[in-house]
């Protein structure tokens, strides 16, 4: 059985079930944060998740380092392809812009001609033009905000990143585009200072792609590092201690921002960096072999209902916010005009489910029409050095495991 050891490419071609837990974690933060309506004061034992929703926004965080670790992994392993491009591209746009464009034009252009706008959002229409450009992100930190929308935000982050970062990959070798990351990181933490020091809105240093774009890079990272035979051997000896720094570096950073706290300025310092380091361990931890407590965890990880929410996460995201602003809301004042903390908290759970059955239904019945269309862009193979190397990480498989982790991989080229 090949390692990556056994390879000077070092290419890796392999699906990681557990990452399909991390982004159902991910979207299961984030939602109930978005649709949080509660209000002090609140029973005690409730505090816990009142905590955690209030913090959800971490979520968005997890989102950013999962994607930097999976698209940076794939353009490594594609960089000797003769259509590296168009393939990237190719992909990335069948599987974000028919749902994104979809809910748009239904938003935007089908109920405005059949007039039935809800007031909050024919007032901000006007903006919609960042909407279509994924430019969201640097109007609305002024007030170009479309109502329904504003988590939109975060894809123009990804999409503004991506479309410099395939030209970076392809002249860097992975231990190259560490020092690449690593600088990233830096411009990122110093430009975000600044802006806290000329008094720039909060928003700013939320939403500009150039201070979020650290939790991208340091994912990024994560994937060049387990492309490096040699820093791979080391991390796979340290393992204990990779998980026991990603664990102290989520109790600091939670302490150090008062619980995450989403405008504090040491979380939006330091706080957002340390924040996405800690992931990017979390996300080795997924990536390497472990064993006892770790093993567990990510057996949790991989538990199939959670890696279910994980396949849909996308779908719920671009959905839960027009539903719960255009619909849940107007449902929940009708039927609990005065909102308790446990009508709020059954309410978060019921439009995470919502999202879910209505993201499984885009997914099934739209979205993998689109997706299916992917095998046409697979990254095509040039030299000896671009044949695909399966990362096995010395892990002992049985056939079984082999065929589901082939299966996984396919799955993986789909999303």
């Amino acid at each position: 059985m090949r390692t990556l050891e056994d390879t000077s490419s070092t290419q890796v071609s392999r699906h990681i079930p557990a990452l399909d837990g991390v982004r159902a974690l991910a979207i299961l933060l984030v939602i109930p944060h978005n649709v949080d309506m509660l209000k002090a004061p609140f029973p005690a034992f409730e505090y816990p998740l009142v905590a955690l929703m209030h913090a959800g926004w971490i979520g968005v965080q997890l989102f950013f380092v999962l994607s930097g670790f999976l698209i940076t992994g794939n353009l490594l392993d594609t960089r000797n392809s003769a259509n590296y491009l168009s393939a990237f591209f190719g992909r990335r746009v069948l599987r974000i812009m028919p749902l994104y464009f979809v809910a748009l034009g239904v938003a935007l252009v089908i109920a405005p001609a059949l007039g039935t706008v809800p007031q909050k959002l024919h007032a901000t229409q006007s903006h919609q033009i960042w909407l279509w450009t994924f430019l969201s992100n640097w109007s609305q930190p002024f007030g170009g905000k479309v109502y329904g929308f504003g988590h939109f935000w975060s894809l123009a982050v990804e999409e503004q990143f991506y479309l410099l970062w395939p030209f970076v990959v392809l002249r860097c070798r992975p231990a190259r585009l560490l020092w690449v990351c690593a600088a990233a990181v830096g411009v990122a933490l110093v430009v975000r200072v600044l802006l806290l020091v000329t008094h720039a809105p909060h928003e700013t240093l939320y939403m500009f792609t150039v201070c979020r774009m650290d939790a991208l890079a340091l994912g990024a990272a994560a994937a060049a590092v387990i492309r490096i035979p040699a820093a791979l051997t080391r991390l796979q000896h340290a393992i204990p201690r990779v998980a026991a720094a990603a664990a102290m570096m989520l109790l600091v950073t939670a302490a150090g921002t008062r619980g995450f706290a989403m405008f504090d300025i040491s979380t939006q310092t330091v706080g957002y960096t340390l924040l996405s380091l800690a992931f990017a361990l979390i996300i080795l931890l997924a990536a390497l072999p472990t064993t006892g407590a770790l093993r567990a965890a990510m057996h949790i990880l991989e538990w199939p209902p959670l890696r279910l929410v994980g396949r849909y996460s996308y779908g719920m995201y671009v959905i839960h916010l027009p539903l719960h602003l255009f619909l849940g809301v107007v449902l929940l004042h009708y039927f609990a005009p005065h909102v308790t903390p446990a009508a709020a908290l059954l309410y978060a759970a019921a439009m995470t489910v919502a999202s879910f059955v209505l993201a499984a239904l885009s997914y099934e019945l739209f979205e993998s029409r689109f997706l299916r269309l992917k095998r046409k862009l697979m990254p095509t193979r040039s030299g000896a050095s671009s044949a695909a190397v399966l990362l096995t990480l010395a892990r002992p498989e049985s056939a079984d495991r082999r065929a589901r982790s082939q299966a996984g991989a396919r799955q993986e080229w789909r999303n």
